[in-house]
């Protein structure tokens, strides 16, 4: 059933984002083994490497290669998932309609206290807390507060923009997946 679902869907590239902690990474991990691989190239937007602090020029030049990756999948008639950080405000900077395959936005949400809390779970050695802060830039417990201030106005920048918000709060990266794959088939 899921092979007759993939052949009348034309390609597209999905783009998994959200807050740093609130689970793309484990997400992703249960994409992988969700979506066939001859119909789906499931990456981490960052896996190429992040520089020192990464920035908007890095994330703008990351989102513009793997928009480039998606059209080559889709000449196999492939689509592109990518779990990653992006903005709708910023993609749309990017994004070129007439010039790329569709695309659509897809935000994992959780709330200030499960993001941190996950954060901290996944930093848990000064090494970890110190390659965090060489990627952001900025002091650990900066760039939780940071984020946690964000979490809310980012859902609302995928509310307006329309696109399509999953809460993560209380539910296992494959439940998550599972969530994200149904949207993707729907």
């Amino acid at each position: 059933m899921l092979g007759t679902m993939l052949e009348n869907k034309p390609p597209k590239i999905y783009f998994v984002s959200g807050i740093s902690g609130v689970g793309k990474s484990s997400t992703l991990v249960h994409l992988k083994e969700m979506l066939p691989l001859q119909s789906y190239d499931v990456r981490d937007l960052d896996e190429r490497g992040v520089p020192d602090g990464g920035g908007l020029t890095w994330l703008k030049s990351e989102t513009r290669h793997w928009l480039d990756v998606a059209k080559e999948n889709a000449r196999q008639n492939k689509s592109t998932v990518i779990t990653g950080f992006v903005n709708p405000e910023l993609f749309k900077d990017v994004y070129k309609p007439e010039h790329d395959i569709p695309a659509e936005l897809i935000l994992l949400h959780a709330s200030p206290e499960v993001f941190e809390t996950r954060l901290r779970r996944r930093h848990p050695t000064p090494q970890d807390i110190k390659e965090m802060e060489r990627m952001a830039g900025i002091p650990f417990e900066t760039f939780i507060e940071n984020n946690k201030a964000f979490a809310g106005t980012f859902r609302s920048i995928f509310e307006k923009c329309g696109g399509h918000i999953i809460e993560t709060d209380k539910k296992l990266p494959d439940e998550v997946a599972r969530e994200v794959v149904k949207f993707i088939l729907r």
